[in-house]
């Protein structure tokens, strides 16, 4: 269906006299570019100016970081329908640090910066806020984007994040986690980093009850990959439980799987996104409190995973989860 097509019926159901489409788009004496703009200007259309009056507001007692993450927990929610317009109304708050902080970093008092790169360097500070949730300024219809030597830097910032550990205080961690280590959790322990270390992939379940040491195991895993250097992804099915794991993320949010799921759904994973670089780097992903939630779940990451690893390796199309090391979790009581 075409868009256009919906806003020009409105307005022939609203204006009158008209004679000709620039008629139709004319509110108050303004000709407007679209159809759609001229149904916002008629109040036809929910225009977002509560989102403009929050951020106008939250202004006066908040610093434009924190504006800066309101506008992004706006745009991820989808709550905005016109992102831009709302982008447009509320720069100058969003961007109010900007002139500061590179005076400060460039230790120039009297620089001066013109409003398109003040304007640059604030939509750069939010693409870098939405690609460490896995999302870009690219997906919002009509948003600006950086200029490109701006986002650069930032493409593997998700990347970086699971990277950025000090391994020679994670080598001293993990001794003392195999001091305290049981029989059972060794014997579990050597299994799942065998697997890792000789690239074989594999699916593993832990089944254990609460309190035996399940979380124990995640944190003595995730220190041994990332002592030399390696990717753990640390998952879990609800908030509580991701908090617990060390760098955790809910599944859902981590792999980008819808809420209303079915036997159909796929996870909103591009490829080639720095999303799907990190899984493709990453050694292993471990996922606590499995039995929480449905298999399609499960299914749509195992249908992601080979779809993204096929491309290093036509074989992983037929593996399961593509090939990764995959260790599951949980209490089935």
């Amino acid at each position: 269906m075409n868009k256009e097509d919906y806003y020009l019926r409105l307005l022939l159901n609203i204006q009158k006299g008209c004679t000709s489409f620039s008629d139709l788009r004319t509110v108050d004496g303004i000709v407007y570019d679209s159809f759609k703009d001229a149904c916002y200007a008629l109040g036809l259309l929910q225009d977002d100016r509560e989102f403009i009056d929050a951020i106008s507001e939250v202004e006066t007692w908040h610093s434009a970081t924190f504006l800066r993450r309101f506008f992004v927990v706006l745009l991820t929610s989808n709550n905005m329908s016109r992102p831009d317009f709302v982008w447009q109304k509320t720069w100058n708050f969003l961007s109010d640090d900007v002139l500061y902080e590179q005076r400060r970093l460039l230790q120039m008092e009297d620089l001066i910066m013109s409003e398109v790169l003040i304007k640059d360097i604030a939509l750069a500070k939010i693409e870098d806020l939405l690609q460490s949730n896995g999302r870009s300024l690219k997906e919002y219809c009509g948003m600006p984007y950086p200029s490109e030597n701006l986002v650069s830097s930032l493409e593997d910032r998700i990347i970086m994040e699971e990277l950025n550990f000090d391994v020679n205080a994670l080598a001293n961690e993990l001794g003392g986690y195999l001091e305290r280590i049981t029989n059972e959790q060794k014997f579990a322990y050597d299994q799942i980093i065998g697997a890792v270390s000789g690239n074989m992939g594999g699916l593993f379940f832990l089944y254990g009850q609460g309190g035996c040491g399940k979380t124990f195991l995640w944190s003595t895993i995730s220190c041994s990959i990332r002592s030399k250097g390696g990717i753990v992804l640390n998952v879990a099915s609800s908030g509580i439980a991701a908090l617990l794991l060390p760098n955790g993320r809910t599944a859902h949010s981590r792999f980008k799987i819808s809420l209303a799921i079915n036997e159909d759904s796929l996870c909103s994973i591009k490829q080639g996104s720095p999303l799907a670089r990190l899984i493709s780097k990453a050694k292993l992903i471990i996922w606590d409190e499995t039995p929480m939630i449905s298999k399609y779940c499960y299914e749509a990451l195992d249908k992601c995973l080979r779809d993204i690893l096929r491309c290093s390796d036509s074989y992983n199309a037929y593996l399961p989860f593509g090939g990764k090391v995959v260790v599951l979790g949980g209490d089935f009581r």
